[in-house]
């Protein structure tokens, strides 16, 4: 009886044994698949952002690719407002763009259209395409052409930063929008208060520097903005 007992004993250490090896395991595959359900997750956001996109008609004033309009709406990627104040613009909107309420599209759709206009990648630099200058880019291959930034007058380049980064929230011409009008804003800040201000931004204004915006950029930006009159 002893020894049957010392037989038992350790059959149940080895089922025992066995168990926890699989215990262990298991709990590596879920944490090696934890990142990977992450993905997928934010996958399947984006492209039902993309769809929700299309099938709400958002693209028929701001562009398949949110790249926007002079004529028709604002560019809203590649870096989109917040999604708190793109959910408040969108069910309260000013202008010429149609209200769209919860019942039309609510804030978990707004989300998912939020994470695809947030998936859209910046486009190169102008200078750094060679098929615009002549065969060359900026970074010296094919003959080297200077960087446009350096030949570009600094309002001249701000102006076109401006366009790229500010234009959707500020307006065209700066005259306002989801963000506060521009024009004149040199009576109240000076152009280091502006600068200031690009580099901290309150409230729903997003961070932009030090990227997308370099300290260049900001310094040019700033400089065009205090000239809007």
């Amino acid at each position: 009886m002893k020894a049957q007992s010392g037989s038992t004993a350790g059959s149940n250490l080895r089922v025992a044994g066995v168990a926890g090896v699989a215990l262990v395991a298991a709990a590596a595959l879920l944490a090696c698949a934890w990142p990977t359900l992450s993905q997928a997750d934010a996958n399947a956001d984006v492209a039902a952002g993309r769809a929700l996109f299309m099938q709400k008609g958002c693209f028929e004033c701001h562009g398949i690719f949110g790249q926007g309009s002079v004529s028709t709406g604002p560019a809203l990627a590649p870096h989109p407002i917040p999604l708190a104040a793109m959910q408040a613009y969108v069910h309260n909107p000013k202008g010429q763009m149609p209200i769209f309420s919860e019942k039309i599209l609510s804030n978990d759709e707004l989300a998912r259209i939020h994470a695809y206009l947030a998936s859209i990648p910046a486009s190169p630099p102008a200078d750094s395409i060679a098929l615009l200058n002549d065969g060359k880019t900026s970074s010296g291959k094919a003959g080297g052409a200077i960087s446009a930034r350096q030949t570009a007058a600094p309002v001249v380049h701000g102006a076109s930063v401006y366009t790229a980064n500010c234009a959707a929230c500020h307006g065209q011409t700066g005259e306002g929008g989801v963000g506060p009008a521009l024009i004149g804003i040199s009576n109240r800040l000076r152009t280091t208060d502006i600068e200031s201000r690009i580099r901290e931004p309150r409230g729903i204004m997003p961070r932009l520097y030090p990227g997308p915006l370099d300290a260049q950029d900001v310094q040019d930006v700033a400089r065009y903005v205090a000239s809007l009159k």
